[in-house]
């Protein structure tokens, strides 16, 4: 992670431009401590600045506001926002204060007092599904000094809530830092408060939440009396001139709304931003009796009109105002006395409300309580958004969605989760892209008794994104969902734009049954073939729903879907970059011993940073199972396997997928050939042994009889010169045999496996359905081979035995094969001439057979990749025509060297025509994926991040290992057109 180091005396008050804002209190200059700023809550539709000071939603580095809503845009629904602490000791007031100026120090108190800061002072970031980051394997788990006191579950291992969490420690001990002139500036409290941030990535009211926990614990040595912790914040609700602010005494809510529906940054759909408290301190209302406080009062003032001591803030904190006097309701006099400023409903409208929009602060507070040396109180909050179809609506949306927060809050946060993201494998194809996902969510489920909720896993879906920012509308490309009696969803969902609920199809299944693989060539969004060398982004989800809670969806009589709430893993998008030239990533295994019938072995090599340079073995059972082993150290890698179809469903090892694929199995052949056709039996006839496989339509038996499937045996048929051999004919639905026929052919059972045995051949019957009961052959009969020897003595007319046609029986296959007269001539080189015989090889999976395939990561054997010619190094477009392919927008450049081949370190250089050099690109690669990666883009600036100018280029790439390539390149930029004036 890269840790923002700010100097706190460059950011302790920076002033906040706007119209209508006065200057913030003048920059004070502090003891030096490094401030994270780093910290980024994004799991969800909510992505908000944090640092490790008591300071969020504030970005410190440019002091512009800190919570970007919706995510992945510009728009703002929060500027600052921090946690106040007021106390008395001794009956002194005492204030520690996160504001434009910060007076908390990162770390954790030692021997009573802080401790000289550290880079390991700073935000720690958890994600679910990640257990090998910096920040997980270093979690400062150990008390001070060893570590900071990080929580931990209960097996010992750093604490994730949510599916991202943040934690940072910070104290207020240092004298030093309590600087903050407006409504600080006292002795220390003595606090060390360790605090949790997180979220879910999920949709709904989860999607619009970011949860914050601070234990504060005295590790003074002062009783801290009347304490009261406070929420400020400066919301700037997209434009900060038309704030208003509220309160629900009921939620223990406070938040902020636009007075009209015209804001100038979010338009007529502006949301509204609040904080709850979900957990106050634990205070003793009388003896052994306890009570949790929530939200105990909620104050505002606009800008200019700040606290200008701490005493002034402390009175905020209490629900007074400034000078101490107290609140009224609807600040009348006369009134009754409250701690809560503006209590009414604006949807109603009713009761006390804000008036007259402007710049505003508001404070949410609890208290007051006790803390004595060394005790520990815990505060809950959560930050929610609300988005409806106008101001007030966003209110409503705003409350529903802090009411299911708090029930989730309420069960300590034990609810049912989306299955599993599948870990997604991208491959380059000349202009396509072909994605492969594993099976981890497949088969998961998460039940929740208190809420009689159970999500079983239903399926995948394929989206395309606009860019590699989740904050951009994508496009679902395909659905796969299991093959049941669910197909489409529906959901009872909130809709923004109307303000009210309604009913929405969610997931548009077709019980097409789960893939895991997806060959890609068109652009969903723009429409169009994918191009070569352009950046694409795709994502795979999974999603589940609640089986316990679901009803049938019907459209007048007719059923239509499901009625069920869905839940879906987050987005992790995925960048594809189609290629004309690039890495062999899908390896064909080698045949090495038994007969060649069509089995094949595709080996998709996944994660290149887990494979290594081995040769590997697949061998077969008698019960056609396969098993994949380490061809020069026996060591086996998988067992048992059953997978023959061909698709994706295999499993992943060692970074990558064998797929044995089973040729098919003529359980039932029709073919019906006329004088002077050619004899295709699939797959192109006969290879040089003179055997055919066989490949085409499949059956499912025959009108009176209900023969099983095939044997799977391989048969010979022997193309006779006399009709001297016999075969069985009955009529067209009639399962009783008529007579027999004189066939001009014999068939012979070879057997499973033993095509080279003669040993175990013998001798089968075949019958003969005579379509048209006309007792010679025409078109339309057929040949059915059953699995009994034959008798030379033609039987007559007599009836089956009942056991004879029980599938149930081994001896009731094979195929059907349709046949022109004797006489019938055959063509080309496929032909039968009399007295030839023709294999059928029955498509087993035998424990002769033997393949072998090696492995080896791409740029580490020669050949693996097309671009190691230095001469292939091409610079896309060229020329460069005002711009190109690869641009998302107007303002964005991107020229590309493409086809680089597989090395550690790339340097390119660009010169004027002068020879002055222009640019230096570099890029040094740490994993073998990004050795793979056989192009580098160029942003069309110089070194000094300036547009370069029309003209003719000469760049050089040098290619560590490889060699160097010089070429020219030439750059027309359009004519620069302002959108604004």
């Amino acid at each position: 992670m890269l840790l923002a180091l700010l100097a706190p005396e460059a950011i302790a008050a920076a002033p906040k431009s706007g119209a209508g804002n006065v200057r913030r209190p003048p920059t004070i200059r502090r003891s030096a401590a490094a401030t994270d700023n780093s910290g980024r809550v994004d799991a969800n539709n909510l992505d908000m600045f944090l640092t490790n000071h008591g300071s969020f939603g504030w970005d410190l580095s440019t002091s512009e506001p800190g919570l970007r809503y919706p995510k992945g845009t510009t728009k703002t629904a929060l500027f600052a926002a921090g946690i106040w602490v007021g106390a008395q000791v001794n009956d002194t007031v005492r204030t520690c204060i996160a504001e434009y100026s910060q007076e908390y120090a990162p770390g954790p108190m030692y021997n009573g007092t802080f401790q000289v800061d550290q880079p390991t002072f700073k935000n720690y970031r958890l994600e679910a599904n990640n257990t090998t980051s910096d920040d997980y394997l270093n979690w400062p788990s150990q008390p001070a000094p060893s570590g900071q006191g990080a929580p931990v579950d209960t097996l010992g291992n750093p604490l994730l809530q949510g599916d991202l969490t943040l934690w940072s420690v910070y104290n207020d001990a240092d004298p030093g830092r309590h600087t903050n002139g407006s409504a600080g500036r006292t002795k220390p409290l003595g606090l060390e408060i360790q605090q949790s941030t997180f979220a879910f990535a999920r949709g709904g009211a989860l999607g619009n939440i970011i949860f914050i926990k601070f234990r504060m614990i005295n590790k003074g040595a002062n009783n801290l009396d009347s304490t009261y912790v406070s929420i400020w914040a400066d919301p700037d609700l997209g434009d900060a001139s038309d704030d208003l602010v509220g309160c629900d005494t009921t939620l223990s809510l406070g938040y902020c709304y636009n007075e009209t529906n015209n804001d100038a940054v979010y338009g007529g759909a502006c949301p509204a931003v609040g904080f709850d408290f979900f957990r106050g301190p634990i205070v003793q209302v009388s003896p052994g009796v306890y009570d949790t406080l929530g939200m105990t009062s909620f104050n505002k003032y606009i800008n200019g009109e700040d606290p200008t001591s701490a005493t002034e803030a402390y009175h905020l904190m209490q629900g007074r105002k400034k000078d101490g006097s107290a609140l009224h309701e609807n600040d009348n006099p006369l009134d009754p006395i409250t701690t809560f400023q503006f209590p009414g409903d604006p949807v109603a409208p009713s009761g006390w409300l804000d008036g007259g929009g402007n710049d505003r602060r508001m404070q949410l507070s609890t208290g007051p309580f006790t803390m004595a040396p060394g005790d520990t109180q815990d505060v809950v909050c959560a930050l929610i958004v609300g988005q409806g179809s106008n101001n007030i609506s966003s209110i409503t949306d705003l409350k529903q969605k802090d009411a299911a927060a708090q029930v989730v809050f309420d069960l300590n946060f034990d609810i049912p989760s989306p299955p599993p993201n599948p870990t997604v494998y991208v491959h380059p194809l000349d202009r396509g892209i072909r994605l492969i996902w594993g099976k981890e969510p497949v088969g998961t489920n998460s039940e929740n008794l208190n809420l009689g909720q159970d999500f079983h896993f239903e399926g995948f879906r394929v989206w395309q994104f606009p860019s590699n920012n989740a904050g951009f509308p994508p496009k679902v490309v395909a659905t796969f969902d299991v093959d049941d009696s669910v197909g489409p969803i529906y959901s009872d969902l909130f809709n923004s734009a109307k303000g009210g609920v309604e009913r929405n199809l969610v997931i548009s299944g077709t019980n097409s049954g789960l893939q895991f693989a997806l060959d890609l060539t068109n652009d969903a969004l723009r429409g169009g073939r994918l191009i070569n060398n352009r950046d694409y982004y795709f994502a795979v989800t999974s999603y589940s729903f609640d089986v316990n809670n679901t009803s049938t969806y019907f459209l007048g009589p007719n059923p239509i879907g499901t009625i069920a709430e869905v839940l879906e893993s987050g987005f992790k998008i995925q960048t594809a970059t189609p290629r004309g030239s690039n890495a062999v990533l899908t390896v064909a295994g080698t045949q090495t011993a038994g007969d060649r019938v069509g089995h094949r072995v595709s080996v998709e090599q996944l994660d290149q940073n887990a494979l290594s340079d081995s040769l590997y073995r697949v061998t077969f059972a008698a019960d056609e199972s396969w098993t994949l082993a380490n061809a020069v150290t026996g060591d086996t890698v998988l067992a048992a396997q059953t997978n023959t179809s061909g698709d994706f469903d295999y499993p992943i090892v060692l970074g990558f997928m064998p797929r044995v694929i089973a040729a098919t199995k003529p359980a039932s052949i029709f073919q019906h050939l006329a004088a002077g056709d050619s004899l295709d039996l699939g797959n192109g006839g006969a290879d040089s042994a003179g055997v055919y496989t066989l490949d085409n339509e499949i059956g499912a038996g025959i009108d009176g009889f209900n023969f099983g499937d095939g044997t799977n045996h391989d048969y010979e048929i022997r193309i006779l010169p006399d009709t001297t051999e016999f075969c069985w004919e009955y009529n067209f639905g009639d399962p009783s045999p008529q007579a027999t026929f004189k066939c001009p052919f014999a068939i012979y059972d070879m057997g499973a496996c033993s095509f080279q045995d003669p040993s175990d051949d013998f001798k089968a019957t075949a019958m003969i359905r005579d379509d048209d009961g006309s007792g010679s052959w025409t078109w339309g009969d057929r040949l059915y081979i059953r699995d009994i020897p034959y008798a030379s003595v033609p039987w007559g007319t007599v009836g089956l035995q009942s056991t004879d046609v029980n599938p149930a029986n081994d001896d009731q296959t094979l195929g059907r094969f349709g046949f022109e007269p004797f006489n019938t001539a055959f063509t080309d080189n496929n032909a039968l001439p009399p007295s030839s015989r023709l294999i059928v090889r029955g498509g087993r999976l035998c424990p002769q057979d033997v393949f072998q395939f090696r492995l080896v990561p791409v740029g580490k054997a020669p050949g693996t990749i097309v671009a190691n010619d230095i001469k292939k190094i091409l610079a896309v477009p060229n020329p460069y025509y005002a711009h190109s392919a690869y641009e998302l927008n107007q303002f964005d450049r991107v020229m590309k060297f493409t086809n680089i081949p597989a090395a550690k370190k790339v340097t390119i250089r660009i010169f004027n025509m002068d020879g002055d050099l222009v640019r230096t690109i570099q890029r040094v690669a740490s994993t073998a994926d990004e050795m793979a990666r056989a192009e580098i883009r160029w942003n069309l600036n110089s070194d000094n991040n300036l547009p370069v100018a029309s003209g003719i280029y000469i760049y050089r790439v040098d290619v560590d290992g490889v060699g160097s390539k010089t070429d020219r390149l030439a750059v027309f930029i359009e004519r620069e057109r302002l959108d604004n004036y």
